[in-house]
């Protein structure tokens, strides 16, 4: 899709995107051929795409080993709206998977953003929640975007820290002092995690039959009990 057609919500969020992976210090590469009708190597009608089962909007990138699809979420957070427009981009991704090698295709991503105001809405929420939720053909993010446009570069640094291009270990040398290895230097009692409780988050956290929320309630349990076993 020519660039210059661009939504301007839309073009900002690729300009974002970009301007993280550079400052990660990430290749990055623009594939509009992904963000075409046709499959590669297609010749005829049969395998290109109708624009009526495509994104009206749609850029691709390459950002180091990942591929992206970027869009947009509808102006209106009705489960009808979004199923369609995720069904669009989904179909949208099966043709930059035909661009892509196998591995490649693991490394999807499709990016969607919301409407102004759309961060502080329960409906959007729950929706963005759902289209996140959604596994088939790539891997889904949603940003929901703020009220207020001043707010934009706060509420994207919080979405980009959900994405690979976080960079959250070049920080490490400002926590020297709290590695986890240092957990199993105590074994006595006192303001450090006693050892046998240490050992109890090690043995809950690598369970894998727990929700989330089961796991922080059995870690919770597990602290309180620090000492007495």
């Amino acid at each position: 899709m020519n660039e210059a057609l661009l939504s301007a919500s839309l073009s900002d969020f690729a300009g974002r995107l970009k301007s993280s992976a550079e400052d990660a210090g990430l290749d990055i590469t623009d594939r509009s051929e992904l963000a075409g009708q046709t499959f590669c190597g297609a010749a005829s009608s049969a395998t290109t795409l109708s624009p009526t089962d495509l994104p009206l909007e749609c850029l691709a990138l390459s950002v180091d080993r990942y591929t992206l699809v970027l869009g947009l979420l509808p102006d209106i957070p009705t489960l009808e709206a979004v199923r369609e427009t995720l069904r669009r981009y989904r179909n949208q991704c099966v043709v930059a998977r035909s661009f892509l090698n196998q591995d490649q295709s693991l490394d999807l991503h499709l990016m969607l953003v919301g409407p102004r105001g759309s961060e502080r809405e329960d409906a959007w929420r729950a929706l963005a929640l759902m289209v996140e939720r959604d596994d088939r053909v790539a891997r889904k993010l949603a940003w929901l975007r703020p009220e207020d446009p001043q707010r934009d570069s706060e509420s994207y640094a919080e979405f980009a820290k959900r994405t690979f291009i976080a960079r959250p270990w070049t920080k490490a040398s400002e926590f020297e002092d709290v590695a986890l290895d240092q957990l199993s230097e105590f074994g006595t009692m006192s303001e450090a995690l006693p050892r046998n409780t240490a050992d109890e988050w090690e043995r809950i956290a690598l369970a894998g039959n727990k929700t989330p929320d089961q796991i922080v309630a059995a870690l919770v349990k597990a602290w309180e009990r620090r000492g007495k076993a």
